[in-house]
């Protein structure tokens, strides 16, 4: 008979008095690995917290429902039980280990702690036994990362960190709550193929919450399909994605960004150039007093012409994003940057300011980059206070009305703050505070890459029903290869500052010319066409 790790029946959450989990039921084997998937407010996460009861009890409750955790009850259990429970028999990795990660301890540290609070080793044994967790999730210089802080390593180290951290009591099972989405593909990979190797290596039961179709496909066995608190079908994972029954399901697995941008029209004007960009960052003095700098960007060239899209796409620490700042002179570079073929490079401030109207930039985060304390129309209308003081306040708000309806969202909702807002339609204000004062080259860093699947679709053909309306120029940054192919004519690779290849996108998807950008390519996990 198999073993059941894990059984939930008919769980239901309340947060106050809105329900966001409703009769969900769902169970895990010894050794198997089962997907929650669903996009964001779905209830993934929430039915996954609740095994261990980490929701923000007493405003979370439980109307319905039993949790069934190795022939224990879950709900109701004791303080004293949750703790033997947490980090013990149970492993969890977190989406952002950043936050999970406490800032002023070292790895050592905390990867001892709980060694010590779940089997009373001693500070030296805690220490060894750490070390030998680094090795097994293959952090490099695992013994020199022991004394190391958590700001001190990359997503993926923290991520293999928090790893280590979840494998420290051999846990029968693991609860993986989106653990690569904020990581470089190539890194993705490497994670998602530790996870399997522990999978069999140790016989761990892994529960997955995750909204990227392409790598429950890749890991689970079983899949659960959530919408609005429910289980709307579940299944073995190929069955589920070859015959479908469900229109959610259906809804999900159509939601990938496809098809191709429009066709680039006849002898279009260059917008943007660049010549010899080199990016460099002070990090202190060398010999003699003579500052030291690290070069984030090597010395390279590009343009970009109306209606076109250049993508530029590497990992994390490769330069993109630098790359997209300096060309819009936000920071300080060497080299050529012509704007409609005259340099800017040296442009006093003030001739600088009455070019930044045409030239603007959409940021990763939306909430980060739009202000809690603004309405949207205060936010929308905000680079026109600037560049456009002569328009009335009537003027105003029928621009703000027409750069919102532009992006799809409604004039209404103009007295609005920020957090009322969800991921997608905040990218959308970010999108129309830049589209209201009509640029001609935007600079797009990572726009999808905190989106839903669904969402990224929408923001894709949004982004290009723009470009063909006003024949934008785009400077597309990312990770995300679906994205990119989606989107770009042109791309180019970067790694440790240096551009490596660089093509027309559909010979660059199709033939790459480097072991790297096939890497990256092996990595993403593209459907086919």
């Amino acid at each position: 008979m198999t073993d059941r790790i894990l059984e939930v029946d008919n769980l239901s959450v309340k947060f106050g008095d809105t329900t966001v989990v409703d009769g969900v039921s769902f169970y895990l084997n010894a050794g198997e690995i089962v997907a929650l998937v669903g996009e964001s407010g779905s209830g993934k996460s929430v039915s996954a917290l609740s095994v261990l009861q980490l929701l923000p009890y007493p405003q979370a409750s439980h109307p319905s429902g039993s949790i069934v955790l190795g022939g224990e009850e879950m709900l109701g259990a004791s303080k004293a039980d949750l703790q033997a429970i947490r980090g013990g028999e149970v492993g969890m990795i977190f989406q952002e280990p950043m936050t999970s990660l406490n800032p002023l301890h070292t790895v050592g540290k905390q990867i001892g702690e709980t060694l010590r609070v779940h089997k009373g080793l001693t500070r030296r044994e805690s220490r060894s036994k750490a070390l030998g967790l680094l090795e097994r999730v293959q952090l490099p210089d695992p013994n020199g990362k022991l004394d190391a802080y958590p700001h001190q390593l990359s997503g993926g180290q923290r991520q293999r960190v928090m790893i280590a951290m979840a494998l420290a009591n051999s846990p029968k099972l693991l609860i993986a709550d989106e653990p690569t989405t904020a990581l470089d593909v190539t890194i993705q990979a490497s994670i998602l193929e530790l996870l399997k190797e522990l999978n069999r290596d140790m016989g761990m039961a892994i529960l997955m919450i995750s909204h990227d179709l392409g790598i429950v496909r890749r890991m689970a066995g079983r899949v659960y399909v959530m919408n609005n608190g429910k289980v709307v079908e579940n299944g073995p994972t190929e069955q589920l994605f070859t015959k479908p029954e469900h229109t959610y399901t259906n809804h999900l697995l159509n939601s990938r960004p496809s098809g191709r941008p429009a066709p680039l029209l006849k002898d279009n004007n260059e917008i943007v150039s660049a010549e010899d960009l080199q990016v460099g960052y002070n990090i202190g003095k060398g010999w003699f007093g003579k500052s030291e700098q690290f070069i984030a960007v090597q010395p390279m060239s590009f343009s970009v012409s109306a209606g076109e899209t250049l993508a530029v796409v590497g990992e994390s620490g490769s330069g993109k994003t630098s790359l997209g700042l300096a060309t819009l002179k936000l920071i300080p570079s060497s080299g050529r940057i012509c704007y409609l073929g005259s340099n800017i490079q040296d442009l006093k401030p003030a001739a600088l300011k009455n070019l930044r109207r045409n030239m603007q930039m959409v940021f990763q985060d939306p909430y980060g980059s739009l202000s809690p304390r603004l309405t949207v129309r205060d936010i929308v209308a905000e680079g026109l206070s600037v560049h456009e003081r002569h328009l009335s306040p009537a003027e105003v708000d029928a621009r703000v009305v027409e750069a919102l309806e532009e992006v799809g969202l409604e004039a209404s909702w103009m007295s609005r703050y920020p957090h009322e807002f969800s991921g997608g339609q905040r990218q959308r204000i970010s999108l129309a505070r830049a589209q209201v004062l009509r640029p001609d080259f935007i600079v797009l860093d990572e726009p999808t890459s905190a989106l839903d699947m669904s969402v990224q679709s929408q923001i894709v053909d949004l982004l290009r029903e723009l470009q063909q309306r006003h024949q934008l120029a785009y400077l597309f940054i990312s990770h995300d290869l679906a994205v990119v192919r989606a989107l770009a004519h042109r791309v180019m690779v970067m790694k440790e500052g240096v551009v490596v290849e660089q093509g027309d996108a559909e010979q660059l998807f199709e033939r790459p010319q480097t072991a790297y950008t096939q890497a990256l390519l092996d990595a993403a996990l593209l459907p086919e066409d």
